[in-house]
């Protein structure tokens, strides 16, 4: 696997800026850059299970290892799904990805959020392309209604 990351600065506050990114509607709309009608099932919360998947029901699963609000999330991948069922040999078994979102107020009142993540070799062109777009689409979000 390979460590990458993405970050943006977002002129809304932090508060608004989270609530874009963990909201189940707004979720849908900033994650469309990965599948067009993406969507999360389960909680945020720490120790909680989260599934991520497209309307075909091709995705992955998720720990939430930390969640502090407002500030940090750190998310274990331990699974895919496939035609919305896990797949029993799926490599992340036995080595779980992982995913952190850093939130960081700014000196204007806006946000800085980076996103550390794994990537696959096989997906490395495909997070490259696509999470620059989501977080563009986040921020539109986020500052949209600020």
């Amino acid at each position: 696997m390979t460590d990458l990351e993405f970050s943006i600065d977002i002129a809304a506050p932090v508060a608004r800026v989270w609530d874009c990114m963990f909201d189940p509607l707004a979720y849908r709309d900033w994650t469309s850059a990965f599948a067009e009608g993406s969507y999360f099932e389960g909680s945020w919360a720490a120790g909680r299970r989260l599934r991520f998947l497209d309307p075909r029901g091709f995705g992955m699963e998720a720990v939430v290892d930390e969640n502090r609000l407002h500030e940090f999330v750190a998310l274990r991948l331990v699974g895919e799904i496939k035609d919305g069922r896990p797949l029993p040999d799926s490599r992340l078994h036995k080595e779980p990805a992982h995913e952190r979102y850093v939130f960081s107020p700014t000196a204007t009142g806006g946000t800085h959020l980076v996103v550390h993540l794994q990537g696959w070799d096989g997906f490395l062109d495909f997070l490259k392309a696509t999470w620059p777009q989501a977080l563009q689409r986040l921020k539109a979000l986020a500052e949209s209604t600020h």
